[in-house]
């Protein structure tokens, strides 16, 4: 309970409207009102060890706004979120980690089935932890130049599914300097694991992505 209220206080100290937040590591799932936010959470049974476990939490005062939400998986959480003028679908998610093949593709499958049901008038994200490196070589409209130099295989999952569902990868299209890029950082070394995807509906309106320290 100590990490929601920290995350919970954090969140309203920034102004967060909408957070993901990967690897939770909670089992089971459900909804939660907090002081300031509302948690809907998605992990494992209870018969499993908690190693993954995806997560929301939106701005209490916006509940209303709450269309619906599906609790996919244990890496996969959906919102539908009523807007001034449409609605916007946002999915949570956490990516296996570098050199699990099979759970990659199977987490990738499930992704795709959720992208296809999603309404093409809605405004669409999909963010959340990919354990992707993306590499620096740009593909036009969907990864730009404000990216690192080191690729892996999970990086190559990640531009394969933005590029088929035409998703621009919007942290790389945002030029800043290396605190404001990183996503995890330890001991001195960082790298950009986590990434924010638009679609084309969405993308003009972005005005910034970036990472907060600290």
């Amino acid at each position: 309970m100590a990490k929601r209220n920290c995350c919970n206080k954090n969140l309203k100290k920034i102004n967060v409207d909408i957070a993901v937040i990967p690897e939770t590591k909670k089992k089971l799932k459900g909804t939660q009102e907090l002081d300031d936010h509302i948690l809907l959470y998605s992990g494992v049974p209870t018969n499993k060890r908690a190693a993954t476990g995806i997560a929301l939490m939106i701005k209490a005062k916006f509940k209303k706004r709450i269309h619906s939400y599906v609790f996919v998986n244990e890496r996969i959480v959906q919102l539908r979120y009523k807007l001034q003028r449409g609605y916007l679908t946002l999915l949570a998610v956490y990516a296996p980690k570098e050199g699990k093949t099979e759970q990659t593709k199977e987490f990738y499958e499930t992704l795709q089935d959720q992208i296809d049901k999603i309404s093409k008038n809605d405004y669409n994200v999909v963010a959340g932890d990919y354990n992707a490196r993306g590499g620096n070589i740009p593909i036009y409209g969907i990864l730009g130049t404000n990216v690192e130099i080191t690729t892996n295989s999970n990086g190559h999952k990640l531009k394969e599914f933005a590029s088929v569902n035409e998703l621009k990868i919007m942290n790389t299209f945002f030029r800043h300097k290396e605190i404001h890029k990183m996503t995890w950082s330890a001991r001195g070394y960082g790298s950009i694991i986590d990434y924010i995807l638009t679609n084309k509906k969405l993308s003009p309106i972005i005005n910034d992505t970036k990472v907060i320290s600290g």
